[in-house]
């Protein structure tokens, strides 16, 4: 496998033990979560299924933020504390998770429930002298001294002209106008939303970065696989998170940074600044089709989003979903006939190996096509190929959606019994013999069992609730 190393600026073979140790940063919990969110997670995910199709063990961590600023001022708004608008809106996002079927991580630590931790990691950085205190009126606050790390900037590649300019904390204490917050003394609307912690410094609650830095080593060790997240966290969230963790540990902290592009809308970056925000939740009613059309753009490349190529998504989503079930109702008609016949050769590995190839780079555009094929020839065949040729096409189907993520709540059509079959061929002979109403009774019959009758050219066929 390759993947494009953040760090490097390169794409790098993927060198890898059994065991893949990967941490993707999360929401911070104060909104629902838009489709830019959800890019980026079913991502990964799509990365943890492959990893595991190859035969690794995952460790997946992915974190909440659950204090923040932007917590904190929904939480005053609302009359609230930060713990019950982040713990709303982390419920809400597994919800969405669920809805896209992305797999559970392994762990999902929160900020406020490693408090400790945190403190002990920036009193350390204070011993190692690369981070200092600055009193002000409600305490102190500290800061990470940036000039003490000599490869700040690696991972983003900005010039310190660029590092100069992007600095988003004033504060004329600081020693270097690049330095950022370990702590933040609280303020009066800290108290106001209960998002106050005590420390050596007084009340007051961690910046953003450093609890990546220590979760992640707490989770996975250090140094660990793979980190990812959104193209937007690589300045300054991940550059700082990388400063930090070097520093602890005296390591490169992370192996490779692999980073997702954004969802565009009309040329423009999905983000609340813009009012250009699609929640997950708006969209929910697509279903899977949502997911696919997060798989439809190599994850380096932005994602262009509209209705139209929300629908255009949906129809292909829908032309695989007819396969699997027009496949999976021959292989019923045959095993419950009792049937087979001599097949056409046909050969599912080759479509396996080019399906590998495309994901052995992470390039699920390419793989949803070689998908199509497959699908396309697995239609042009169907009524030809022998059981064996069916199921094994059946497996390599099932095989690709669950990589993909997709088809996870399919249920296979059933083999009948005996009198369901007799039925059935008696409704074949009604039909022939043009008494429609006896056709139609046993039609009947049937769906008040819950499967439906179809009926092919080459004879009936049936299904139950497929989702």
């Amino acid at each position: 496998m390759k993947v494009y190393n953040t760090l490097t600026k390169g794409f790098e073979e993927l060198k890898l033990g059994k065991t893949v140790k990967i941490y993707v940063c999360g929401i911070t919990a104060y909104d629902y979560s838009h489709i830019g969110h959800a890019r980026t997670f079913v991502f990964f995910d799509v990365l943890r299924r492959y990893l595991e199709y190859k035969g690794h063990r995952v460790i997946y961590v992915q974190n909440f933020t659950d204090v923040d600023d932007k917590i904190v001022r929904r939480a005053i708004s609302e009359g609230r504390t930060q713990r019950e608008i982040a713990e709303r809106f982390i419920c809400e996002f597994l919800k969405d998770m669920s809805a896209l079927n992305v797999k559970t991580p392994d762990y999902m630590p929160k900020v406020t429930d490693h408090i400790g931790e945190i403190i002990r990691a920036i009193e350390r950085l204070i011993e190692l002298g690369y981070a200092y205190e600055v009193e002000n009126e409600n305490g102190k606050d500290v800061y990470f001294h940036v000039p003490s790390f000599e490869s700040y900037g690696k991972l983003s590649g900005m010039s310190l002209e660029e590092l100069n300019r992007h600095r988003i904390e004033p504060n004329p204490k600081k020693r270097d106008v690049k330095d950022f917050a370990l702590w933040k003394s609280a303020k009066e609307e800290d108290f106001k939303a209960k998002a106050v912690f005590e420390s050596p410094w007084g009340y007051g609650r961690p910046g953003w970065h450093i609890e990546c830095s220590v979760m992640s080593a707490k989770y996975l060790g250090v140094p660990f696989d793979i980190h990812g997240g959104g193209k937007d966290l690589i300045f300054p969230h991940h550059e700082n998170e990388r400063a930090q963790s070097y520093a602890l540990f005296g390591v490169e902290p992370v192996r490779y940074w692999i980073h997702c592009d954004f969802v565009v809308i009309r040329g423009e970056k999905m983000s609340k600044s813009l009012g250009n925000i699609v929640r997950i939740r708006d969209l929910i009613h697509y279903g899977e089709a949502l997911r696919y059309f997060l798989l439809t753009a190599f994850y380096r490349s932005p994602l262009n989003y509209s209705e139209n190529s929300l629908e255009k998504a949906k129809k292909s989503y829908n032309y695989l979903k007819n396969t699997l079930i027009n496949l999976d109702m021959e292989i019923s008609a045959l095993k419950s006939f009792g049937e087979d016949r001599d097949g056409v050769g046909f050969n599912s590995g080759d479509y396996v190996a080019e399906f590998e190839r495309a994901m052995d780079v992470l390039n699920t555009p390419k793989a949803l096509a070689v998908f199509h094929e497959f699908a396309r020839a697995v239609n042009r065949n169907l009524y030809d190929m022998s059981l064996k040729e069916l199921e094994d096409c059946f497996n390599v189907f099932t095989t690709f959606s669950r990589i993909l993520g997709l088809f996870e709540r399919y249920r296979r059509v059933p083999i009948l019994p005996r009198e369901l079959v007799e039925l059935v061929k008696e409704r074949e002979r009604a039909r022939k013999e043009k008494d429609f109403d006896r056709a139609d009774k046993i039609r009947e019959i049937f769906r008040e069992k819950g499967i439906t009758l179809i009926d092919t050219p080459k004879g009936t066929r049936w299904f139950a609730k497929h989702f």
